[in-house]
């Protein structure tokens, strides 16, 4: 547990970021500005100043007439007109260079973690969540977790009623941190944050306690921080503005080139690099 904290801390310390003064007292509570503010970064929502930066990238660009090369860059043009968010295109684009990329530290890092379903939808919610703000929620679930874990052992239940039970156990902690949340702004974001990001991270719950339960702890601790280092590096990853430039108006290239670098992947049967690393005297 205490490897655990290290490695949110870590990971929260490297997600905040540089401020310029000391806050002042005023700064603990979450302004209005400060969750407009978030919720002008979250390409999650429809409704969000991104959608319309995003929709103006389309409108910038002379569309030209039909071809091979930009045949989907006009379908998509002509589903934003018709009222298709340009948020919810971009990020369907983007999630096969997520799946890719963590098929990739696992195949060729030598990354552990749950698969690739779980770093993805972790890096999803930390997009909208924001990564510290999503961190310090997911820490609060997990400890929230652990703790109705202990309890529901004793208890003596079958398997689902206990997994219900956990999940109400969770869903109080969570009601908690979102309550706090208006009154700190380091929270802030989360007050902008729809309900599904955080449903993720709530139901991602289980899938920690059952690494847990299956695995000795140390296992278990690299597991989940290799799972985070991964999901936070995706979600920075899909905040970039220039990546999403890129991929609204090259479609076609960018999932070309999603393509190419997954079979590029598939294809390799080496060693991996922590491999490299671990047997380094084995291989001199």
């Amino acid at each position: 547990m205490r490897h655990f904290f290290l490695a949110i801390s870590l990971l929260i310390f490297i997600a905040a970021p540089v401020k310029a003064q000391e806050a002042t007292p005023a700064a603990e509570v979450a302004t209005p500005a400060a969750i407009t503010q978030a919720q002008d970064q979250d390409i999650t929502e429809r409704t969000s100043p991104v959608k319309d930066k995003l929709a103006g990238y389309l409108q910038a660009k002379e569309p030209g007439s039909l071809n091979w090369n930009n045949w989907l860059q006009l379908s998509i043009r002509q589903a934003v007109d018709q009222g298709v968010s340009a948020n919810t295109i971009v990020l369907v684009l983007l999630f096969p260079l997520v799946a890719g990329l963590i098929a990739a530290a696992r195949h060729l890092l030598g990354f552990q973690g749950f698969g690739i379903f779980v770093p993805a939808m972790l890096a999803v919610s930390f997009l909208a969540t924001g990564i510290r703000v999503g961190l310090i929620l997911l820490a609060a679930i997990w400890v929230t977790a652990n703790l109705a874990r202990l309890i529901t052992q004793k208890l003596k239940l079958q398997y689902l009623p206990r997994m219900a039970l956990l999940m109400w156990f969770v869903s109080a902690g969570v009601l908690a941190v979102l309550l706090a949340a208006v009154n700190v702004e380091v929270l802030s974001s989360l007050s902008a944050a729809s309900i599904f990001p955080i449903l993720i991270l709530m139901l991602l719950a289980e899938n920690f306690i059952e690494v847990q339960t299956g695995k000795s702890r140390h296992e278990a601790v690299n597991i989940i921080g290799q799972t985070l280092i991964l999901a936070v590096a995706t979600a920075w990853l899909l905040r970039l503005d220039g990546l999403q430039k890129f991929v609204l108006l090259n479609p076609e290239l960018f999932l070309l080139l999603v393509a190419g670098f997954d079979w590029f992947v598939g294809k390799y049967v080496g060693l991996r690099a922590l491999e490299y690393v671990k047997f380094k005297k084995l291989l001199k």
